[in-house]
């Protein structure tokens, strides 16, 4: 939520998904779409306070916060991925100040471990044939444009288990993959 709430008050963000043709009220309000702005720390109680280090501590554990305290997905759009009843399983975070990072820097991010959960879940209920897209910003474009029986894996390498069971729980008869995007 806080993520959330910063997004909307992040022009360089919304300028990014502008970029991207991504700019669509209802695509940033329905996936609850943020932007990490390395200022969560400052809206956490202090860490030498009971609370402060026990928040912080969870923070740390799910990776939202590194272990240097600092923000993980700083500088990225945060697209929190839910499962059917609505928690957050998963989120991805897009760099998106392109060219002016430093070298090396990753961007496309995660929260660190195994994958789990499906992006846009509710399109396995809603349809019987699928759009999966390797990457979720492709699939947003999808979405924006009108094919909401879409999703995504996480990357190349990114199909996994909860990709796999999602059709079969949802009786979902056919898959379309994208493989031009």
């Amino acid at each position: 939520d806080y993520y959330h709430e910063t997004f909307k008050q992040s022009p360089e963000a919304l300028e990014y998904l502008r970029s991207r043709g991504l700019e669509h009220p209802e695509l940033i309000a329905h996936f609850k779409l943020g932007f990490a702005n390395r200022t969560l720390g400052y809206r956490l109680p202090e860490k030498n306070r009971k609370a402060g280090a026990e928040l912080r501590g969870k923070l740390q554990e799910i990776g939202i916060l590194r272990d240097s305290g600092h923000e993980h997905f700083n500088g990225s759009l945060v697209v929190p991925i839910r499962d059917e009843n609505g928690l957050i399983t998963e989120v991805y975070g897009r760099k998106i100040l392109g060219n002016k990072l430093r070298k090396g820097t990753a961007q496309h991010l995660y929260l660190p471990g195994p994958h789990e959960g499906v992006w846009n879940v509710d399109a396995f209920k809603a349809s019987k044939e699928i759009i999966l897209c390797e990457a979720l910003i492709d699939a947003m474009t999808f979405w924006v444009h009108g094919f909401r029986n879409v999703t995504a894996s996480y990357g190349t390498s990114g199909f996994t288990a909860s990709h796999c069971r999602a059709p079969h729980f949802h009786r979902t008869f056919r898959q379309i993959i994208d493989h031009t995007i």
